[in-house]
């Protein structure tokens, strides 16, 4: 079998841009001939290899989700042991092995102490988002709250791209081509108008990320927004949606960026990192006073009926069990508060920088803002400056 490893580096960029179409790609700068096309062909720890023979530092970590460095043995190991069982069997009306050991693991060793005690599997961080967003909204209806129609999210926000989780992405580049995507949205600007809020009887929940915005530009939220958040849900009866798909399994220093301000979500959204960035899995992690209500429903109609083909994929549940072992055996949480505090010795080197607005830093997130005040585009700016950066990785090997 023919897996298309076998091209010159020149031939991979002429058939990229015949057939493909990438995402998040402003497709006039791609297909411009003098775009370089990478085409990675191998990658082992913290790097990636193209086809020219260039070695690549991952240093987004292939969008936020590879934990323990690429080709992990262990998780590799993983992934094959469960392929030579079965690679995959439906989650509707069926379970397996690796989908309950995850769910045990994670709960028993992590997310138990503060309640949360069920695992809903999804596929992608957006399925995920679908999912926590249509339990939110029918636990409101099924315990008699039907008028709680409405979302609150944040202007900086970002959950995914399906149209649910686009409703509740604040950001409007991501969304502006239409404001209209299914769910009643309300949009803060911070916390604080939550006590400016006229009918909180309509709201149904609060959905944003922990500590940090991520794809805002790694913008913190200010200090304590989860425990505001979550005593304004208590007193007013709106469920708090955590988005940790982005924050979650150590990226801000613990194991999840809420246990940080000592609070509890009604809903746990993971995604990302969970398979250590290997095969495509996702969870909506909840507690008993959400998941209990369903088990009383006497119509089927009422039950959850949202779900999708991959979800809870074992070979996926295989990868993220053997990440969980990786996170005990090779001590990764202290290693990532040691990277932070690297991060953090570092960062203020870039301060002085006439180019530099300012550094931010929440755990391994990090971002170093550039503007300057004579280009009259800054995002072909920011364009710019990421094209001449990675010529000049390139050149410089």
């Amino acid at each position: 079998m023919n897996l298309g490893y076998d091209q010159p580096s020149e031939d991979y960029s002429a058939q990229d841009r015949k057939y493909l179409w990438h995402p998040f790609t402003h497709l006039p700068a791609w297909l411009d001939e003098d775009h370089p096309v990478r085409t990675i062909v191998r990658g082992e720890g913290s790097f990636l290899f193209d086809a020219d023979g260039a070695k690549l530092h991952d240093a987004n970590a292939s969008i936020w989700s590879n934990v323990h460095g690429h080709a992990h043995p262990t998780i590799t190991a993983a992934i094959s042991e469960q392929i030579g069982r079965f690679a995959h069997s439906s989650f509707l009306g069926f379970s397996h092995p690796p989908g309950i050991e995850f769910a045990r693991r994670l709960i028993d060793d992590y997310l138990g102490k503060f309640g949360l005690n069920r695992i809903f599997y999804a596929e992608s961080g957006a399925n995920a988002i679908e999912a926590g967003l249509r339990m939110a909204l029918q636990w409101q209806r099924i315990t008699g709250q039907p008028q709680r129609k409405r979302i609150i999210n944040f202007r900086q926000s970002y959950h995914g791209d399906t149209l649910g989780a686009l409703a509740v992405t604040g950001l409007a580049h991501f969304n502006h081509h239409s404001p209209d995507w299914g769910y009643e949205v309300l949009t803060l600007e911070s916390a604080d108008q939550l006590a400016q809020i006229d009918h909180p009887e309509e709201i149904a929940a609060i959905i944003f990320e922990p500590l940090v915005a991520g794809a805002a530009g790694i913008y913190p939220w200010p200090a304590d927004m989860m425990r505001q958040t979550r005593d304004w849900c208590d007193q007013h009866g709106a469920l708090l949606i955590l988005d940790e798909i982005f924050t979650g399994f150590g990226r801000t220093g613990t194991m999840f960026a809420f246990e940080q301000e000592h609070i509890t979500p009604d809903l746990l959204v993971l995604g990302k990192a969970i398979t250590s960035g290997t095969v495509p899995l996702s969870a909506v992690v909840t507690h008993s006073d959400v998941f209990d209500p369903f088990t009383k429903v006497e119509k089927v109609e009422d039950s959850l009926l949202t779900g999708h083909t991959y979800a809870a994929n074992p070979t996926a549940c295989a990868a993220a069990i053997a990440s969980l072992d990786l996170f005990e055996q090779n001590h990764t949480l202290e290693n990532a508060a040691a990277r932070a505090q690297q991060l953090t010795e570092f960062l203020p080197k870039f301060k002085d920088l006439p180019q530099v607005r300012e550094t931010r830093q929440v755990g391994l997130a990090c971002a170093i803002e550039l503007h300057d005040p004579k280009h009259p585009d800054q995002a072909a700016y920011g364009a710019k400056i990421g094209l001449e950066a990675t010529r000049r990785a390139y050149a410089n090997g």
